[in-house]
């Protein structure tokens, strides 16, 4: 605990964490501020419209022999007929929709994910770049400690920061709707579906992290750990997955967007599969957390080999 508390400490002490804290909130401000201004609120006639239109799209879903069975539900994604037809009905309306919220938040993902490992590069490779960890090393000489204890630091870091930065955003977001946009046409559960993105978010998040903390283990620097991942995000994920789409299932990156959307990826090769069935599935949502999970463990095993036995000077 003593270390693990002096590796919070230093972390919260590093410059980089207030300045990502501040430039993300004013991100979220500036974007939704012009996002604000760029939208019209919705009439009260496009309103009664929508209700209306709602009201009817709801009664011809709910009486369609085929919703009734279940037919038109997507596997796991709909509990029962009346919240796939609660959110399938609803139309369009002018303006900032919150009912929007949660596919907003799966795209900004991104950005959150690069946040994570900025802060795990930058966590992992601190002391290097500054020529700490023989000190660390004489307070503390168990080398798995010390990795391990860092790896934690990142990940509570990681967590709390892209945890905050989304809770705000969704805050601002619906303050945003409540203003010049619609509330209308929630489907069931939308707090709940909104919150366990932001939780999917924020582990893939810590995810990304804890592998650019371990390279910066490995490469002993933030630089090369930021190195390692781009240049794996451009090389081989952008340009050999493109080659070989087969080769998705496989993929550390595939597999955080597989997890976060919570929708497989398919096979859609020409010589796959016949047109008239189904593509073959190359990565469903459990594929999926075994992949990154043997990612995340496979790198660190490599990374705490290395540490413990490599010299340091």
């Amino acid at each position: 605990m003593r270390l693990l508390m002096s590796e919070l400490l230093r972390a919260r002490s590093r410059r980089l964490l207030p300045m990502l804290l501040i430039a993300g909130l004013l991100g979220i401000i500036v974007a939704l501020g012009i996002a604000a201004f760029a939208v019209e609120r919705p009439t009260d006639a496009e309103i009664a419209s929508a209700q209306a239109q709602y009201a009817k799209n709801l009664e011809r879903c709910l009486a369609n022999d085929d919703a009734q069975q279940g037919g038109f539900l997507p596997s796991g994604r709909f509990a029962s007929v009346e919240e796939y037809c609660q959110e399938t009905s609803a139309p369009g309306v002018s303006g900032g929709e919150l009912r929007g919220l949660d596919a907003v938040v799966q795209g900004i993902s991104t950005f959150v994910a690069l946040l994570g490992v900025l802060l795990g590069a930058s966590l992992g490779g601190a002391d290097w770049t500054n020529n700490t960890m023989t000190t660390l090393l004489t307070w503390e000489p168990r080398r798995a400690r010390v990795f391990l204890t860092r790896a934690l630091t990142v990940a509570i870091v990681v967590l709390a920061v892209t945890a905050f930065l989304q809770i705000v955003f969704c805050a601002v977001y619906a303050l945003v709707a409540a203003t010049v946009g619609s509330t209308l046409f929630l489907p069931m559960h939308f707090w709940s579906d909104v919150a366990a993105t932001i939780a999917r978010v924020s582990l893939i998040s810590v995810a990304l992290g804890l592998v650019a903390y371990v390279l910066s283990m490995i490469g002993r620097s933030t630089v090369s750990s930021l190195g390692a991942v781009f240049g794996y995000l451009i090389l081989f994920e952008g340009v050999i997955a493109g080659f070989r789409p087969t080769i998705q299932g496989n993929l550390l990156m595939r597999g955080a967007s597989v997890i976060i959307s919570q929708q497989p990826i398919f096979d859609t090769s020409s010589h796959a599969y016949e047109m008239s069935g189904p593509p073959p599935v190359l990565m469903d949502v459990q594929r999926a957390i075994v992949v990154v999970v043997v990612y995340v463990v496979a790198l660190g095993a490599i990374s705490l080999a290395q540490y413990q036995r490599r010299d340091v000077t």
